[in-house]
């Protein structure tokens, strides 16, 4: 399966990342039944920072993709 979205982003399940929120207005969350993820990121944290893009209409992919330049992997200490 072809991913919908960026290359180089981490692609997730949506439910692996419960706090990311719509943006306000439901900027770039077009789409028939939910966002389609054509539109650039959609989804934000808490703190409002723009982090990632959920693709979850009914004609595509369930996914989540987390933008590299704003998100990054890191370890337990």
């Amino acid at each position: 399966m072809v991913s919908a979205g960026p290359r180089n982003n981490i692609v997730i399940h949506p439910e692996d990342a419960p706090d990311l929120q719509p943006l306000s207005g439901w900027e770039n969350s077009g789409g028939c039944c939910g966002p389609s993820g054509d539109s650039g990121l959609n989804r934000a944290c808490p703190c409002g920072a723009r982090v990632a893009t959920l693709a979850a209409d009914c004609y595509g992919p369930y996914e989540l993709h987390l933008d590299a330049l704003h998100v990054y992997a890191f370890g337990p200490d």
